[in-house]
């Protein structure tokens, strides 16, 4: 299976959320699982969301988004994220990986930190 074919797709967000939800329902006494089943959806959903925004080099360029209902690829073309080199042996490997990382760090901390002082900030109330 391609990295970015059916597991990068609306279809597999909601399959994680039912999963999450019928392992939690089971394995937990707690009355929480739709909630916490809601948030690993999304957590996966934001996964599908940044490789959208990603740059993607190999063919076929793009993620299949919306399967089960197409099976086109979609690319957003904005390169937010640049692309990952999976053949270690090229010369370059290692720094176009650290790069590629380290903007990733730049980018997604901020909103990391400023969801938790938020969600804090919502639990003082």
């Amino acid at each position: 299976m391609q990295h970015r074919g059916p597991s990068h797709s609306v279809g597999a967000v909601a399959a994680a959320g039912v999963v999450a939800f019928v392992g939690l329902k089971f394995a937990s006494k707690r009355g929480d699982a739709s909630r916490v089943a809601l948030v690993m959806a999304a957590a996966y959903g934001t996964h599908v969301l940044f490789d959208w925004l990603g740059a993607d080099s190999s063919a076929p360029r793009g993620l299949m988004a919306l399967w089960p209902f197409s099976s086109a690829f979609y690319i957003s073309g904005l390169d937010v994220f640049h692309s990952v080199d999976r053949r270690y042996w090229l010369d370059g490997f290692w720094k176009r990986n650290t790069i590629a990382g380290l903007r990733e760090l730049l980018i997604l901390a901020p909103l990391v930190v400023a969801a938790w002082f938020a969600r804090t900030r919502r639990r003082r109330r």
